[in-house]
């Protein structure tokens, strides 16, 4: 476990190195190692057996998981995106015994601080619940319907990759400024553990610090101010986050010298952004992973051959393409909770279309209408059409947005005559029953119907998805391109 290695690096010297830098202050090795032991035993004392969190990025996030591990305690991040309903189907879920964080309502009897300004709430267990043996953490991934699946894993799973991820970044104890929340298990586990482990020190800024609210960009003078103080020597990016630092770069934004990698995956990466990045010297490199492989499944380096794959396997997993789809062994989730059928699989079937070339990795697409936008967020379109249907203003409606910062909605009312306000009140209604990352912020309104004579529909009545999106690709373009100085703006 991570602890171990903080007691060697304590026991080698270590101990006055600082290990973690949050708003409030510092935290060395030695203070870090004395805090996980201290939560560790009064976990204990408390006789708790699951443990939920819903905090933002701080050195007490760090502290919480990695004393669950050294407890033996199953630790389940809430993001700090999710809506109060994916929050209440998390808990139920997992029905948790304690609840950690001042942001989650009272929902049992309460027993102090669990750490200085974190709320303790021992819940009540109401149901059984079905984990895997050896569960150790559950990962909800978004919910691409709005109903988050619990990815259950070992402490093996997480050390598997980041021995692989060490191995294959080879930086000596790296200086990291997390920027993706913790509760994204790629930041948790590349960012946080692989760091640790090494002996490094990591950045943790707050939502605000960071410009963050939810899982939304609205402040980017914020985040770009938190990479120039922090000077890091390693950063893990969305799409999103990428194109920032590029087009601030291009207005004069110096990035720090100290950047020797930075990691961008969570969604495709055009490969126009990447030589951008790369022309302005930043050190990008393009991964791809799912939670169900414990996070990264290949990694891009500075000698891979092909600017715009994905990279190599990692050492600890092999691949394999059937009927075009990747599919990944060696290291696979010990299964979804309450989903004991999923257990103890052998493979994971990633549902993402894919090819090698030589020993680097290509994603080309996804096999099902999964919509992955340029924050890393999976959604179903079928879930935020049904929201945009239920307004009962349109006949027809179709969300795009992959590899998008926010969801455009192609919209049909029912009515010729209806007008952008009717239009604008709608979608606030229907944005009401959705989280952020899958709200509609602005919309095309079409001039007539999508048809089957015209090619855009099946004859049953589903949308031709790919030959819509060509159809109004343009469009679509034009839409982005006229709100990209204000990508925030939400219609409410």
């Amino acid at each position: 476990m991570i602890l171990t290695r903080l007691k060697h690096h304590v026991a080698a010297g270590l101990a006055e190195r600082v290990a973690l830098c949050g708003d409030a202050g510092e935290m060395t090795y030695a203070q870090l190692v004395q805090q996980v032991e201290h939560l560790a035993t009064w976990l204990q004392a408390h006789n708790v057996r699951s443990l939920a969190l819903h905090w933002e990025n701080s050195p007490a996030w760090v502290v919480v998981d990695l004393a669950c591990q050294a407890a033996a305690v199953i630790f389940t991040p809430i993001p700090t995106f999710f809506t109060q309903s994916q929050i209440d189907h998390l808990l139920a879920e997992l029905q948790p015994d304690m609840v950690l964080g001042n942001t989650v309502p009272p929902l049992g009897k309460s027993v102090g601080d669990a750490l200085p300004n974190i709320n303790a709430y021992q819940l009540a267990v109401t149901a059984e619940v079905l984990l895997p043996p050896k569960t150790s953490k559950v990962t909800f991934t978004s919910g691409s319907t709005g109903a988050p699946k619990g990815v259950c894993l070992s402490v093996d799973n997480q050390l598997a990759v980041v021995h692989s991820l060490i191995d294959v970044i080879a930086l000596p104890a790296p200086r990291h400024l997390c920027l993706l929340p913790l509760a994204t298990l790629l930041e948790n586990i590349a960012g946080i553990y692989c760091p640790l482990m090494l002996g490094g020190c990591i950045h943790l800024v707050s939502d605000q610090g960071r410009g963050f609210s939810g899982s939304r960009l609205t402040d980017p003078m914020a985040l770009l101010g938190a990479i120039t103080k922090a000077e890091p020597e390693t950063l893990i990016l969305v799409p999103e986050l990428l194109q920032l630092l590029v087009i601030a770069s291009g207005m004069g934004w110096q990035a720090p010298a100290s950047l020797r990698f930075i990691a961008v995956g969570g969604s495709k990466v055009a490969p126009a952004l990447l030589a951008r990045a790369r022309a302005l010297g930043l050190p990008v490199h393009q991964g791809y992973g799912i939670s169900e492989c414990a996070s990264v499944v290949s990694l891009a380096t500075a000698d891979n051959s092909h600017a715009d794959s994905v990279g190599r396997i990692l050492p600890h997993l092999t691949v394999t393409i059937i009927d075009s789809e990747l599919v990944v062994s060696g290291n696979t989730f010990l299964g979804y909770i309450n989903q004991p059928e999923s257990w103890a699989a052998p493979c994971v079937y990633t549902g993402d279309i894919a090819e090698m070339r030589g020993d680097e990795l290509f994603i080309n697409g996804r096999l099902k209408n999964v919509l992955i936008n340029s924050f890393g967020r999976n959604l179903s379109p079928e879930w935020v059409e049904a929201e945009l249907m239920a307004t009962g203003l349109f006949q027809q409606a179709v969300v795009v947005g992959d590899s998008r910062p926010y969801c455009i909605g192609l919209l049909a009312p029912f009515a010729a005559d209806t007008t952008a306000e009717q239009i604008m009140q709608a979608l606030g209604a229907a944005n009401a029953n959705l989280p952020d990352y899958a709200q509609v912020h602005h919309y095309i309104k079409l001039a007539e119907p999508l048809s089957f004579d015209a090619g855009l529909m099946t004859a049953n009545g589903r949308p031709q998805r790919e030959p819509i999106l060509t159809h109004f690709q343009q469009d679509i373009d034009q839409v982005y391109a006229s709100n990209a100085d204000h990508p925030q703006e939400q219609i409410r």
